[in-house]
């Protein structure tokens, strides 16, 4: 059995968002499948002869690509649609597809981005966490391609799951659908929504729609919100972009390859690794040689979080090695709750991602704050990992608790003093029974508490130094020395150490 891959778009003649979204999967699609024939079809004949003449590149339609699978030999081919939605490009290519099934002894296509209830949920967190710093207050419009197809209802339905999901006020208007920048603006005239307005694609690509129809200067969804009395600001950025969207795309390859190309693994192969990368508490200087090293060396960058601009770890990073953005990156939220089955359901559904690509022999390294064995979302699948026979691997990383004892130019602990790390989960009231030095991580949501307890030690003539660190290494630092002080500080990632007399 030989395996292909066709990745179709509907293709654009802008080079660059081309690079920044259809070539950023093809290159993740490469990644997870060396073995296999890649090739990228463009469905849209007038894109083709533009690329053809402004650019010299011969693009394949879909026709074209499935003949350069039988030239190449492939006999199990999985076709993987670009397309938002399952409309009138993504049937015309699924009709292509029917007219090679006696060609190959296998063809599968999987399906376009909005298919599944889930799909709509994980692109609803992906685009919201990926702009809600850019977006703030301000009201979001998303431009929608829209289609003459019964299709179309899905941009009501991924507009209802945002709303759903930020508790924000978020519209999705088309520029060739049912819904127009006009009907938006009478709704959100009539929801008397914020006057400031941040307007970006919900396409795959930035290209002629959202450089000329969403941000042009005349007949545009900008200058039409402008001319309302509406403060605009134009995002022009593919939803490819997001690596949360890409990781959408993928998964639903995966659906298709896992039956496709299973007859064919049936040869020994060979496993990848997985890494558990400890970048540091947020200063990019105290990243270790060995941490930068392994992420060059790793085909797949797992990151703990919904998007790339929300992880930590992945923006310390991005300072010293400029080239992780090349990277295929995966975006793995791990959900911060308390029920246990629902967290281990979880935690496999991620585990399951991540055991693909070791299946497929890809070296995985999963990105960190601080030292992934301390209090770390990543032993969960570093056990995982071991358990099934994987190669897995710390990669120690200075922890948040001497890096800011560091910041404050005090020793954790001395001679025969103890110290205690305690997390924010821990019961503040039992951890007032320890002496020598406490050290609360991620203290952020128990602030309050900690502040109270102290002041009531302190009230009782208990003597301590208290000190405390947010964000420590980055850019938003903030040191806050004595309790008065500590009872201001605010901020998920801060560090308190309390030095206790007796």
């Amino acid at each position: 059995m030989r395996q292909g891959i066709v990745i179709v778009s509907f293709g654009t003649t802008y080079s660059g968002t081309r690079h920044k979204n259809i070539e950023a999967i093809t290159r993740q699609v490469r990644a997870v499948y060396p073995d296999a024939v890649i090739a990228e079809a463009v469905s849209s004949t007038i894109v083709r002869k533009a690329m053809k003449q402004r650019e010299c590149i011969d693009a394949l339609g879909t026709k074209d690509a499935l003949e350069y699978m039988k030239s190449q030999g492939v006999t199990h081919v999985a076709v993987l649609p670009t397309h938002v939605l399952d409309g009138i490009e993504n049937n015309r290519m699924k009709e292509n597809i029917a007219k090679y099934e006696s060609e190959f002894e296998s063809v599968k296509a999987a399906d376009a981005l909005l298919a599944r209830d889930e799909d709509y949920v994980n692109i609803a967190k992906a685009l919201w966490e990926s702009l809600k710093d850019e977006v703030g207050s301000r009201t979001l419009v998303l431009m929608g391609h829209g289609t003459e197809h019964a299709a179309d209802s899905d941009y009501a339905r991924i507009e209802n799951v945002l709303r759903e999901y930020s508790h924000h006020n978020i519209y999705i208007a088309t520029v060739e659908g049912s819904v127009t920048i006009e009907d938006v603006i009478a709704r959100m005239n009539a929801d008397k929504a914020d006057k400031h307005v941040v307007v970006t694609p919900f396409m795959l690509v930035a290209g002629d729609h959202a450089n000329n129809d969403m941000a042009g200067e005349e007949d545009s969804f900008a200058s039409k919100l402008t001319d309302t009395g509406y403060d605009v600001e134009c995002i022009i950025r593919g939803i490819g972009e997001y690596p949360a969207v890409r990781e959408v795309y993928m998964e639903h390859l995966r659906r298709v390859t896992e039956k496709l190309f299973a007859a064919g693994n049936g040869e020994a192969k060979r496993n990848g690794t997985l890494y558990g990368i400890g970048v540091g508490p947020g200063n990019p200087q105290l990243m270790t040689l060995e941490a930068l090293n392994i992420m060059k060396m790793c085909d797949i960058i797992i990151l703990p979080a919904v998007s790339a601009d929300e992880c930590h770890a992945y923006r310390i990073v991005e300072q010293v090695y400029d080239n992780i953005k090349n990277k295929p990156l995966v975006c793995m939220p791990f959900p911060m709750i308390k029920d246990e089955k629902k967290l281990e359901h979880a935690h496999m559904r991620i585990y399951e991602t991540i055991k693909d690509y070791l299946a497929h022999g890809k070296n995985v390294g999963m990105l960190t704050i601080g030292d992934p064995g301390i209090y770390s979302t990543y032993m969960y699948m570093h056990r995982r990992a071991a358990e099934d026979d994987y190669n897995a691997h710390i990669i120690s990383g200075v922890p948040s608790f001497c890096a800011v004892a560091a910041r404050l130019g005090m020793a954790l602990g001395e001679k025969n003093q103890e110290i205690h790390i305690i997390p924010a989960s821990y019961d503040v009231k039992e951890s007032l029974q320890y002496s020598g030095t406490c050290v609360y991580m991620k203290s952020g949501r128990i602030l309050k508490e900690l502040t109270d307890a102290l002041a009531e030690q302190k009230a009782g003539g208990r003597a301590f130094e208290v000190c405390a660190v947010s964000d420590c290494g980055m850019p938003s630092e903030k040191i806050y020395r004595g309790l008065e002080e500590a009872m201001r500080a605010e901020g998920y990632l801060t560090t308190v150490i309390v030095k206790y007399s007796d």
